[in-house]
């Protein structure tokens, strides 16, 4: 079985484990995070928000019961909470859905700030009978329009759809059977892929994977698997990939059904996603025991492992993993930057694992080139120098070349330092001295067709040389007439009308002609010429233009691959 190497790519925060505040003081039932701050939701039926660090900042009483799940929108700074209510009469259910518009605080006593709640809706109604929420999930599209979806115990999903803070909504359902028993079952998780203007929703019970086209209506219903998994085990990727967590292995899904899955043995309590590494809690059933590990697939490493108590809660705020536990100790972890992360590379001789890094987390191309040169030095010193060329020729552009040349000169490699220079050539970096020292190792090797070619080239080099030096000294010659002889303009007939020329005639130096009356009040320019003449304005305006912007021009001259010293 292929054995994943282990890194500390990552690394824990505020030097250590945190707490939850004391102001927290019920059961946490349920997290979220956005907008630079974490809701917490508790059995007392409080909510409490948190700045980073864990530091308390204010907290407000949303329902007079449990809080069963919280949202925090990104787009607008409001807080969706699903909790229990009082009672008002037996027909009307206790749970129900809230707005808080976090923008908006009025006082409660003598200091504390509570949001004001814009919208107190009721989940449950005469067409959409009560049942225990399992999951619950928001999607924002344009605001202020949501897109809510309630999962339930018995299988069905009821979902909210318009501008909740007006109550502009409609109400659909969706439902998941099981084939097999043709019974319902518990939704587990939800998650939401958006492709362009297509809606869709992955729904997961312990013993499905559907996905809801919800363009159409009804919603079409598309069965992906028959094996599910259980809840906090289901997330989404950035490549709207649902996430799958099962004892066996992480699978991943598309719309059309399994794609490739990772054997990562143990029970998964908690699956994520962050900046493109996998988040796994895995139990232990040997020892009981906790691991956290966080995995980059594409590397196939594993970028940071730690064992940890009872985990609650696992959310990605201030650019961290933040895992909350059972005792509402916290563990904050952030990823360490990419020079850090590339010395402990270097350090183990680990080249091609630093290129495949630099690569995947779209690093810019002198950081790629700086690892593919110290990768070539490394080659070069123990002596492999085709592979070590191999990695210099990818430096072209970025590393000095003289570097390289003198490597292979003093190593008398002159076949791989040929192969440099052509390269070097074909990009267009050669200057005067790396063709002559070209020609040099040609007449080395003895490469005779490569002599005939490069003197081709240069006979072809000269030839244009010779033609755009003669077409300047005839431009030259007539800018110099123009400048001091008289100018005869020979037509006899106007170019717009064709009639003969009569005055009052207006000629222009590209030798058109034409009545007064023909141009109109448009005596500044040649009608023939008019298009040309805009083309070569508007050359020169735009000219103009990116000559004032010298941070846009200094940045392209930096990214260029020409050789700009």
């Amino acid at each position: 079985m292929y054995q994943w190497r282990k890194f500390e790519f990552f690394e824990e925060k505020y030097a250590g484990k945190r707490l939850v505040p004391d102001e927290v003081s019920g059961r946490i039932e349920c997290c979220s995070s956005g907008r630079g701050k974490i809701a917490v939701g508790c059995e007392d039926g409080t909510v409490s928000l948190l700045d980073r660090g864990f530091k308390f900042s204010y907290g407000f009483q949303a329902h007079t019961s449990s809080v069963l799940f919280l949202q925090q929108l990104k787009q607008r700074n409001f807080l969706l909470t699903v909790g229990e209510d009082e009672q008002i009469s037996p027909q009307l259910s206790s749970v129900c859905l809230k707005v808080f518009d976090l923008d908006k605080t009025q006082p409660e006593g003598p200091s504390t700030p509570i949001p004001d709640c814009i919208q107190i809706l009721r989940i449950f109604t005469n067409q959409f009978p009560e049942a225990k929420i399992t999951s619950f999930l928001v999607l924002e599209e344009a605001p202020p329009i949501l897109l809510i979806a309630i999962g339930l115990d018995n299988g069905c999903i009821y979902c909210i759809q318009g501008d909740i803070a007006r109550e502009r909504i409609k109400r659909f359902m969706l439902q998941v059977k099981n084939r097999q028993e043709k019974t319902q079952c518990s939704i587990t998780g939800m998650g939401f892929r958006v492709d362009g203007k297509a809606f869709q929703l992955f729904a997961v019970t312990p013993t499905s994977v559907s996905l809801f086209n919800l363009q159409t209506q009804p919603a079409i219903r598309q069965t992906l698997d028959q094996i599910g998994s259980s809840a906090n085990s289901v997330a989404m990727n950035d490549r709207l990939e649902l996430i799958i967590g099962r004892p066996e292995a992480v699978y991943f899904y598309e719309v059309d059904g399994r794609g490739p899955c990772w054997a990562f043995e143990g029970e998964k309590k908690f699956i994520g996603w962050f900046r493109g590494y996998l988040l796994c809690v895995i139990a232990d059933q040997r020892n009981g025991s906790n691991t956290f590990n966080i995995y980059d697939l594409k590397n196939r490493l594993i970028a940071h492992s730690i064992v940890v108590k009872e985990v609650s809660h696992m959310l990605c705020e201030w650019g961290s993993i933040l895992l909350i536990m059972n005792d509402k100790s916290a563990i904050c972890i952030g990823e360490k930057d990419m020079e850090s992360k590339l010395d402990m590379l270097f350090k183990k001789n680990l080249y091609t694992v630093a290129i495949n890094l630099v690569q995947s987390q779209q690093a810019d191309a002198a950081a790629t080139a700086e690892v593919l040169r110290k990768y070539g030095d490394h080659l070069y010193s123990k002596q492999d120098f085709d592979e070590a060329m191999a990695q210099y020729i990818h430096t072209i552009g970025h590393l000095e070349p003289s570097y390289v040349i003198q490597k292979f000169l003093d190593a008398q490699r002159i076949y791989n330092l040929t192969n440099y220079l052509e390269n070097l050539h074909e990009k267009g970096l050669g200057s005067k001295d790396h063709t002559t020292l070209l020609l040099n190792c040609y007449t080395k090797l003895k490469d005779v067709d490569k002599l005939e070619h490069e003197s081709k080239l240069i006979e072809e080099d000269h030839r244009m040389i010779d033609k755009y030096q003669e077409g300047t000294s005839t431009m030259r010659k007539e800018i110099q007439d123009l400048r001091t002889n008289a100018i005869i303009f020979p037509l006899s007939k106007c170019t717009a009308c064709t009639f003969a020329l009569d005055l009052t005639a207006v000629h222009f130096m590209c030798m058109h002609s034409f009545h007064q009356r023909c141009l109109g009040d448009n005596e500044k320019e040649c009608l023939e010429c008019a298009h040309e003449y805009r083309s070569v304005l508007e050359t020169k305006r735009n000219l103009e233009q990116n000559s004032k912007n010298q941070d846009q021009f200094f940045n392209q001259v930096k990214n260029s691959k020409m050789d700009f010293q």
